[in-house]
């Protein structure tokens, strides 16, 4: 019976599931002043969820295009544990080819238009892998988190999303523990 009653009590826990959240963040200006080759830039931002469990990331960039498509014409997107500060701060890149984020956190993509001008834009979306969204739960532990980009051409585009779901738990899950722990409490009381 003891172990039917705790059986009962586990599946009412994995029955409820979390309550979703979604939130969504856009550097200011939007568009990254269209990534201009000339410059690498950090967007930086506070998170205010410590408790949330994150479930997914995606970074959406709307109607991006290169203007001419030429050799080495990349974008890079770097996750930064420590980004330079708050909003969005513009570099010059003397380099002006390769990553100027490199080694300063995760990759989180590149992309190279294959087309470019006059070819229509496309929304070019980065769905970041488990292992991207565990560097970005464990970099949010300060409340402190940002992005790196460096455009080796100049990407057009009409503005950068970030859309990052979470799971809390809601008051229902968390009563139904309450409840799993006294119901344990008593049954081991009755077998002393």
């Amino acid at each position: 019976m003891k172990k039917i009653v705790t059986l009962l009590v586990v599946l009412a826990f994995s029955a409820v599931p979390g309550v979703a959240s979604v939130y969504y963040f856009h550097p200011n200006p939007a568009d990254l002043s269209d990534l201009d080759h000339y410059r690498y830039f950090s967007w930086g931002f506070e998170w205010q969820n410590p408790d949330d469990k994150i479930t997914s990331i995606s970074m959406t960039f709307k109607n991006i295009q290169d203007y001419t498509v030429e050799p080495d014409d990349i974008l890079y997107i770097n996750l930064l544990d420590t980004p330079p500060g708050l909003g969005v701060h513009a570099y010059y890149d003397y380099r002006e080819i390769g990553n100027a984020w490199e080694g300063e956190g995760p990759l989180i993509g590149t992309w190279s238009d294959p087309l470019g001008y006059p070819n229509p834009p496309i929304d070019l979306t980065f769905n970041f892998t488990e292992e991207q969204v565990g560097y970005f739960s464990d970099f949010i532990a300060d409340g402190f988190v940002g992005f790196g980009f460096d455009a080796d051409c100049h990407y057009f585009n009409d503005g950068v999303e970030l859309r990052v779901e979470t799971a809390v738990p809601e008051p229902l899950t968390i009563g139904l523990f309450g409840l799993g722990l006294v119901g344990m409490g008593i049954l081991r009381r009755k077998k002393h």
